[in-house]
């Protein structure tokens, strides 16, 4: 079956990991290729300076993916916020609306899994010291279509902080932080 139209906010690499300089790319430029997205941007950027002064006061380290803290907390709500806001755009900019009288939900978010491939994914921490410097945050989305503990994470702290605050962890390790007698 041969595409007839860009997907609106879906951008495709080469097979070699670059994108393309010119050439058949001049649709991103198409303010309907994308409703707003320097605010998507632009909220990614802030979440990511965070999570770098973060690292100022809790080393990047295997040993501490146990820590907890407000400021771990505050990351995970707002990097959860923005992944469902993206799905969102992504789903909804290209037609598909959940069925009447239903709430968006994780269900619809792993519809992206099938044309995004989000579940092969790595992200790599820069300067991580240990061995867990890349992190796969959907792999569970693939051929097991299990739960994301990160995501599970943030609904079990948004809806019920005081019995759950432990589970904003840099990390889902159950080792604890040395510092400060396990609270970063």
């Amino acid at each position: 079956m041969t595409i007839t139209k860009p997907f609106r906010r879906t951008c495709r690499q080469f097979v070699d990991g670059r994108y393309p300089p010119h050439g058949n790319d001049g649709f991103i430029d198409d303010p309907r290729f994308a409703n707003a997205p320097e605010q998507y941007v632009r909220a990614f950027l802030v979440i990511q300076k965070d999570l770098r002064e973060l690292f100022d006061y809790v080393e990047p380290a295997d040993q501490n993916e146990g820590c907890y803290s407000y400021r771990i907390h505050e990351l995970l709500m707002r990097a959860c916020v923005e992944v469902e806001a993206n799905c969102k755009a992504v789903l909804s900019e290209n037609g598909y609306m959940p069925p009447p009288g239903k709430n968006w939900d994780r269900s619809d978010y792993k519809k992206l899994n099938r044309t995004h491939r989000l579940s092969s994914f790595q992200v790599k921490f820069p300067v991580w010291h240990g061995q867990h410097a890349v992190r796969t945050p959907f792999s569970s989305w693939g051929p097991s279509e299990g739960k994301l503990t990160w995501y599970d994470a943030y609904n079990d702290t948004k809806h019920d902080r005081h019995k759950r605050f432990k589970k904003s962890k840099l990390w889902k390790s159950p080792r604890r932080c040395r510092r400060s007698g396990g609270v970063a």
